[in-house]
Protein backbone atom coordinates (compact mmCIF):
# COMPACT_ATOMS: atom_id res chain seq x y z
CA UNK A 1 0.00 0.00 0.00
CA UNK A 2 1.37 3.40 -0.99
CA UNK A 3 -1.20 5.78 0.46
CA UNK A 4 1.30 8.12 2.07
CA UNK A 5 0.10 10.44 4.80
CA UNK A 6 0.88 13.48 2.61
CA UNK A 7 -1.82 12.37 0.17
CA UNK A 8 -4.33 12.16 3.01
CA UNK A 9 -3.15 15.57 4.22
CA UNK A 10 -3.79 17.03 0.76
CA UNK A 11 -7.37 15.76 0.86
CA UNK A 12 -7.91 17.33 4.27
CA UNK A 13 -6.20 20.60 3.26
CA UNK A 14 -8.15 21.19 0.06
CA UNK A 15 -11.39 20.28 1.81
CA UNK A 16 -10.78 23.11 4.30
CA UNK A 17 -10.36 25.61 1.47
CA UNK A 18 -13.74 25.06 -0.15
CA UNK A 19 -16.38 27.79 0.32
CA UNK A 20 -18.84 26.97 3.16
CA UNK A 21 -21.70 26.61 0.68
CA UNK A 22 -19.86 23.94 -1.33
CA UNK A 23 -21.10 20.40 -1.68
CA UNK A 24 -18.33 17.92 -2.22
CA UNK A 25 -17.43 14.26 -2.12
CA UNK A 26 -14.25 12.53 -0.99
CA UNK A 27 -13.14 9.23 -2.50
CA UNK A 28 -10.15 7.72 -0.70
CA UNK A 29 -8.56 4.26 -0.53
CA UNK A 30 -11.15 1.55 0.24
CA UNK A 31 -13.75 4.04 1.47
CA UNK A 32 -13.56 2.89 5.09
CA UNK A 33 -12.52 5.19 7.94
CA UNK A 34 -11.57 2.14 10.01
CA UNK A 35 -9.05 0.64 7.55
CA UNK A 36 -5.39 1.06 8.48
CA UNK A 37 -4.14 1.99 5.01
CA UNK A 38 -2.43 5.38 5.46
CA UNK A 39 1.34 5.06 5.44
CA UNK A 40 3.37 7.28 7.78
CA UNK A 41 6.89 7.45 9.15
CA UNK A 42 6.94 6.62 12.84
CA UNK A 43 9.25 8.40 15.33
CA UNK A 44 11.71 5.49 15.05
CA UNK A 45 11.86 6.16 11.25
CA UNK A 46 10.09 2.93 10.35
CA UNK A 47 7.03 2.92 8.09
CA UNK A 48 3.70 2.16 9.72
CA UNK A 49 0.00 2.34 8.85
CA UNK A 50 -3.04 3.89 10.51
CA UNK A 51 -6.67 4.60 9.72
CA UNK A 52 -7.54 7.77 7.72
CA UNK A 53 -7.88 11.03 9.63
CA UNK A 54 -10.48 12.73 7.45
CA UNK A 55 -13.58 14.74 8.28
CA UNK A 56 -15.49 12.78 5.69
CA UNK A 57 -15.01 9.81 3.42
CA UNK A 58 -17.76 9.17 0.90
CA UNK A 59 -16.58 6.17 -1.06
CA UNK A 60 -13.85 4.00 -2.48
CA UNK A 61 -11.28 5.50 -4.82
CA UNK A 62 -11.76 2.70 -7.33
CA UNK A 63 -12.64 2.88 -11.00
CA UNK A 64 -16.39 2.10 -10.78
CA UNK A 65 -16.90 4.64 -7.98
CA UNK A 66 -14.93 7.39 -9.70
CA UNK A 67 -16.91 6.82 -12.89
CA UNK A 68 -20.20 6.91 -10.99
CA UNK A 69 -19.31 10.07 -9.07
CA UNK A 70 -18.29 11.96 -12.20
CA UNK A 71 -21.53 10.91 -13.88
CA UNK A 72 -23.50 12.14 -10.87
CA UNK A 73 -21.67 15.49 -10.84
CA UNK A 74 -22.31 15.92 -14.57
CA UNK A 75 -26.02 15.24 -14.06
CA UNK A 76 -26.15 17.75 -11.21
CA UNK A 77 -24.37 20.30 -13.38
CA UNK A 78 -27.21 20.17 -15.88
CA UNK A 79 -29.49 21.56 -13.17
CA UNK A 80 -27.01 24.31 -12.19
CA UNK A 81 -24.86 24.73 -15.31
CA UNK A 82 -23.18 27.95 -14.13
CA UNK A 83 -21.95 26.50 -10.83
CA UNK A 84 -18.24 25.87 -10.41
CA UNK A 85 -16.96 22.32 -10.52
CA UNK A 86 -13.56 21.64 -8.95
CA UNK A 87 -11.98 18.23 -9.53
CA UNK A 88 -8.89 17.57 -7.43
CA UNK A 89 -6.78 14.44 -7.79
CA UNK A 90 -3.98 13.65 -5.34
CA UNK A 91 -2.22 10.32 -5.36
CA UNK A 92 -0.07 8.35 -7.73
CA UNK A 93 0.21 8.44 -11.50
CA UNK A 94 1.82 6.21 -14.09
CA UNK A 95 3.15 6.80 -17.62
CA UNK A 96 1.78 5.27 -20.81
CA UNK A 97 4.93 5.05 -22.90
CA UNK A 98 3.08 3.24 -25.70
CA UNK A 99 1.29 6.50 -26.52
CA UNK A 100 4.36 8.64 -25.85
CA UNK A 101 2.85 9.77 -22.54
CA UNK A 102 -0.41 10.98 -24.13
CA UNK A 103 -2.69 8.58 -22.22
CA UNK A 104 -1.10 8.38 -18.77
CA UNK A 105 -3.26 7.26 -15.89
CA UNK A 106 -4.16 8.12 -12.32
CA UNK A 107 -3.70 5.05 -10.13
CA UNK A 108 -6.85 4.00 -8.26
CA UNK A 109 -7.65 1.60 -5.45
CA UNK A 110 -7.67 -2.01 -6.54
CA UNK A 111 -5.07 -1.37 -9.26
CA UNK A 112 -7.56 0.64 -11.32
CA UNK A 113 -6.31 2.90 -14.08
CA UNK A 114 -8.13 6.17 -14.67
CA UNK A 115 -6.67 7.28 -17.98
CA UNK A 116 -6.67 10.56 -19.85
CA UNK A 117 -9.17 9.05 -22.27
CA UNK A 118 -11.45 7.99 -19.41
CA UNK A 119 -11.47 11.44 -17.81
CA UNK A 120 -11.94 13.20 -21.14
CA UNK A 121 -15.06 11.17 -21.88
CA UNK A 122 -16.42 11.94 -18.40
CA UNK A 123 -15.90 15.68 -18.87
CA UNK A 124 -17.65 15.66 -22.22
CA UNK A 125 -20.88 14.82 -20.35
CA UNK A 126 -20.87 18.22 -18.60
CA UNK A 127 -22.77 21.24 -19.95
CA UNK A 128 -20.61 23.46 -22.13
CA UNK A 129 -21.38 26.43 -19.86
CA UNK A 130 -20.15 24.77 -16.65
CA UNK A 131 -16.79 26.16 -15.45
CA UNK A 132 -14.62 23.14 -14.64
CA UNK A 133 -11.32 23.47 -12.78
CA UNK A 134 -9.10 20.39 -12.87
CA UNK A 135 -6.11 20.13 -10.54
CA UNK A 136 -4.00 16.98 -10.64
CA UNK A 137 -0.81 16.61 -8.62
CA UNK A 138 0.30 13.05 -9.33
CA UNK A 139 3.37 11.94 -11.29
CA UNK A 140 3.03 12.28 -15.08
CA UNK A 141 -0.06 14.45 -14.57
CA UNK A 142 0.56 16.82 -17.49
CA UNK A 143 -0.87 14.33 -19.98
CA UNK A 144 -4.31 15.13 -18.58
CA UNK A 145 -4.14 18.47 -20.34
CA UNK A 146 -5.25 16.41 -23.34
CA UNK A 147 -8.79 16.38 -21.91
CA UNK A 148 -9.21 19.55 -23.96
CA UNK A 149 -9.57 17.27 -26.97
CA UNK A 150 -12.22 14.69 -27.80
CA UNK A 151 -11.50 11.31 -26.19
CA UNK A 152 -8.33 12.81 -24.74
CA UNK A 153 -6.65 12.40 -28.11
CA UNK A 154 -4.07 15.18 -28.63
CA UNK A 155 -5.00 15.11 -32.33
CA UNK A 156 -8.74 15.24 -31.67
CA UNK A 157 -11.08 18.18 -32.05
CA UNK A 158 -11.51 20.61 -29.16
CA UNK A 159 -14.32 19.78 -26.77
CA UNK A 160 -17.03 22.33 -26.06
CA UNK A 161 -16.60 22.18 -22.28
CA UNK A 162 -14.86 24.97 -20.35
CA UNK A 163 -11.98 23.16 -18.65
CA UNK A 164 -9.04 24.92 -17.00
CA UNK A 165 -6.44 22.45 -15.80
CA UNK A 166 -3.25 22.72 -13.74
CA UNK A 167 -0.86 19.81 -13.34
CA UNK A 168 2.16 19.18 -11.12
CA UNK A 169 4.44 17.72 -13.79
CA UNK A 170 4.98 17.49 -17.52
CA UNK A 171 3.65 14.22 -18.99
CA UNK A 172 6.99 12.41 -18.93
CA UNK A 173 8.19 13.32 -15.42
CA UNK A 174 7.43 12.41 -11.81
CA UNK A 175 6.15 14.90 -9.24
CA UNK A 176 6.70 15.62 -5.55
CA UNK A 177 4.23 15.06 -2.73
CA UNK A 178 4.24 11.32 -1.97
CA UNK A 179 5.92 11.45 1.42
CA UNK A 180 5.19 9.50 4.61
CA UNK A 181 6.47 12.45 6.69
CA UNK A 182 3.85 13.59 9.18
CA UNK A 183 5.03 17.19 9.63
CA UNK A 184 3.17 19.35 7.11
CA UNK A 185 5.77 22.08 7.52
CA UNK A 186 8.11 19.79 5.56
CA UNK A 187 5.78 19.45 2.56
CA UNK A 188 7.11 20.94 -0.64
CA UNK A 189 4.82 20.10 -3.52
CA UNK A 190 2.49 21.62 -6.10
CA UNK A 191 -0.58 21.38 -3.85
CA UNK A 192 1.08 23.33 -1.05
CA UNK A 193 2.38 26.16 -3.21
CA UNK A 194 -0.50 26.47 -5.67
CA UNK A 195 -3.30 26.62 -3.10
CA UNK A 196 -1.28 28.88 -0.81
CA UNK A 197 -0.95 31.42 -3.61
CA UNK A 198 -4.59 31.00 -4.66
CA UNK A 199 -6.02 31.54 -1.17
CA UNK A 200 -3.39 33.82 0.40
CA UNK A 201 -2.66 31.37 3.20
CA UNK A 202 -0.45 28.28 3.37
CA UNK A 203 -1.48 24.92 4.79
CA UNK A 204 -0.24 25.98 8.26
CA UNK A 205 -2.33 29.16 8.21
CA UNK A 206 0.51 31.58 7.51
CA UNK A 207 -0.18 34.49 5.12
CA UNK A 208 1.11 34.24 1.54
CA UNK A 209 1.38 37.36 -0.59
CA UNK A 210 2.80 38.50 -3.89
CA UNK A 211 0.71 36.52 -6.37
CA UNK A 212 -1.64 39.34 -7.42
CA UNK A 213 0.51 40.23 -10.38
CA UNK A 214 -2.07 42.32 -12.25
CA UNK A 215 -2.99 44.26 -9.08
CA UNK A 216 -6.73 43.65 -9.33
CA UNK A 217 -6.97 42.60 -5.65
CA UNK A 218 -7.64 38.97 -6.43
CA UNK A 219 -5.47 36.00 -7.33
CA UNK A 220 -6.50 33.95 -10.34
CA UNK A 221 -5.58 30.37 -11.07
CA UNK A 222 -3.08 31.57 -13.67
CA UNK A 223 -1.40 33.84 -11.13
CA UNK A 224 -1.19 31.05 -8.55
CA UNK A 225 0.35 28.88 -11.25
CA UNK A 226 2.98 31.53 -12.10
CA UNK A 227 3.78 32.03 -8.40
CA UNK A 228 4.23 28.28 -8.02
CA UNK A 229 6.63 28.10 -10.99
CA UNK A 230 8.96 30.40 -9.09
CA UNK A 231 8.48 29.29 -5.48
CA UNK A 232 7.88 25.52 -5.63
CA UNK A 233 11.06 24.13 -4.06
CA UNK A 234 10.65 20.58 -5.36
CA UNK A 235 11.07 18.42 -8.44
CA UNK A 236 7.72 19.58 -9.86
CA UNK A 237 7.59 20.84 -13.46
CA UNK A 238 4.06 22.31 -13.60
CA UNK A 239 2.07 22.76 -16.80
CA UNK A 240 -1.48 23.92 -17.57
CA UNK A 241 -4.15 23.49 -20.22
CA UNK A 242 -3.15 26.60 -22.15
CA UNK A 243 0.33 25.08 -22.57
CA UNK A 244 -1.21 21.98 -24.15
CA UNK A 245 -3.52 24.07 -26.33
CA UNK A 246 -0.66 26.12 -27.76
CA UNK A 247 1.53 23.13 -28.50
CA UNK A 248 -1.33 21.60 -30.44
CA UNK A 249 -2.25 24.59 -32.59
CA UNK A 250 0.94 26.65 -32.95
CA UNK A 251 4.25 25.55 -34.47
CA UNK A 252 7.46 27.39 -33.71
CA UNK A 253 10.92 25.86 -33.59
CA UNK A 254 12.97 26.05 -30.40
CA UNK A 255 15.79 27.56 -32.43
CA UNK A 256 13.53 30.47 -33.34
CA UNK A 257 12.25 30.88 -29.78
CA UNK A 258 15.69 30.77 -28.18
CA UNK A 259 16.96 33.43 -30.58
CA UNK A 260 14.43 35.96 -29.27
CA UNK A 261 15.66 38.73 -27.04
CA UNK A 262 14.47 38.55 -23.45
CA UNK A 263 13.13 42.09 -23.71
CA UNK A 264 10.94 41.14 -26.66
CA UNK A 265 9.64 37.94 -25.10
CA UNK A 266 8.91 39.69 -21.80
CA UNK A 267 6.86 42.33 -23.62
CA UNK A 268 4.59 39.58 -24.95
CA UNK A 269 3.96 38.00 -21.53
CA UNK A 270 1.05 38.57 -19.17
CA UNK A 271 1.93 40.23 -15.85
CA UNK A 272 1.96 36.82 -14.14
CA UNK A 273 4.10 35.25 -16.84
CA UNK A 274 6.51 38.20 -16.76
CA UNK A 275 6.93 37.82 -13.02
CA UNK A 276 7.62 34.11 -13.43
CA UNK A 277 10.11 34.77 -16.24
CA UNK A 278 11.96 37.23 -14.04
CA UNK A 279 11.75 35.01 -10.95
CA UNK A 280 13.05 31.92 -12.72
CA UNK A 281 15.77 33.94 -14.43
CA UNK A 282 16.91 35.19 -11.03
CA UNK A 283 16.86 31.71 -9.52
CA UNK A 284 18.96 30.45 -12.42
CA UNK A 285 21.30 33.45 -12.28
CA UNK A 286 20.50 34.28 -15.90
CA UNK A 287 20.60 37.85 -17.12
CA UNK A 288 20.99 39.81 -20.31
CA UNK A 289 18.95 39.83 -23.49
CA UNK A 290 20.46 36.55 -24.72
CA UNK A 291 19.47 34.53 -21.66
CA UNK A 292 16.93 32.45 -23.61
CA UNK A 293 19.69 30.96 -25.72
CA UNK A 294 21.60 30.05 -22.57
CA UNK A 295 18.53 28.44 -21.00
CA UNK A 296 17.70 26.38 -24.09
CA UNK A 297 21.32 25.23 -24.41
CA UNK A 298 21.28 24.02 -20.82
CA UNK A 299 17.91 22.35 -21.44
CA UNK A 300 19.27 20.40 -24.42
CA UNK A 301 22.41 19.34 -22.56
CA UNK A 302 20.87 18.14 -19.29
CA UNK A 303 19.75 14.60 -18.60
CA UNK A 304 16.01 14.25 -19.42
CA UNK A 305 15.15 12.90 -15.96
CA UNK A 306 17.49 15.11 -13.95
CA UNK A 307 16.15 15.99 -10.49
CA UNK A 308 18.80 18.64 -9.82
CA UNK A 309 17.09 21.85 -8.61
CA UNK A 310 18.81 23.96 -11.27
CA UNK A 311 17.75 21.62 -14.06
CA UNK A 312 14.16 21.50 -12.79
CA UNK A 313 13.96 25.28 -12.95
CA UNK A 314 15.45 25.25 -16.44
CA UNK A 315 12.60 22.97 -17.53
CA UNK A 316 10.06 25.34 -15.98
CA UNK A 317 11.64 28.35 -17.68
CA UNK A 318 11.86 26.71 -21.10
CA UNK A 319 8.24 25.56 -20.93
CA UNK A 320 7.10 29.04 -19.93
CA UNK A 321 9.17 30.73 -22.65
CA UNK A 322 7.69 28.40 -25.25
CA UNK A 323 4.15 29.23 -24.15
CA UNK A 324 4.72 32.99 -24.21
CA UNK A 325 6.27 32.80 -27.68
CA UNK A 326 3.57 30.49 -29.06
CA UNK A 327 0.78 32.65 -27.63
CA UNK A 328 2.22 35.70 -29.38
CA UNK A 329 2.57 33.78 -32.63
CA UNK A 330 -1.10 32.82 -32.41
CA UNK A 331 -2.11 36.38 -31.56
CA UNK A 332 -0.51 37.84 -34.69
CA UNK A 333 -1.87 35.07 -36.91
CA UNK A 334 -5.07 35.22 -38.93
CA UNK A 335 -6.56 32.15 -37.27
CA UNK A 336 -9.52 33.89 -35.65
CA UNK A 337 -11.42 30.78 -34.45
CA UNK A 338 -8.35 29.41 -32.65
CA UNK A 339 -7.59 32.84 -31.20
CA UNK A 340 -11.12 33.07 -29.79
CA UNK A 341 -10.89 29.63 -28.19
CA UNK A 342 -7.52 30.46 -26.68
CA UNK A 343 -8.88 33.73 -25.27
CA UNK A 344 -11.75 31.79 -23.69
CA UNK A 345 -9.29 29.31 -22.17
CA UNK A 346 -7.19 32.11 -20.74
CA UNK A 347 -10.26 33.63 -19.13
CA UNK A 348 -11.12 30.27 -17.60
CA UNK A 349 -7.58 29.95 -16.27
CA UNK A 350 -7.78 33.43 -14.72
CA UNK A 351 -10.73 32.56 -12.49
CA UNK A 352 -10.60 31.60 -8.81
CA UNK A 353 -13.20 28.96 -7.92
CA UNK A 354 -12.42 29.30 -4.21
CA UNK A 355 -13.12 33.01 -3.92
Amino acid sequence: MSNQVAIESNVRYVGRLLPPSSTYRVLFTDGQLESANVQFRAPDRTLAYRAPDLQRLDGRADLPTVRAELTAVAIEARTHPQSDVLLYFTGHGSPDRRTTYANNWFSLWGNGRFTVTELARSLEAFPASTPITLIMVQCFAGAFGNVLFQNGDPKGALIEQRVAGFFAAVPERVAAGCTPAIDEAEYKDFTSYFFAALTGQDRLGRPVTGADYNQDRRVGLDEAFAWTLVHDDSIDTPVCTSDMFLRRFVTMADSEISALSYTTLSSWATPAQRAALDGLSGALRLSGDDRLRTAFNRFREQRPNSMAPYDVRVIRLVNLVRSVALAHSLEVSGDEPTKRRFAELRLAEARNPLR
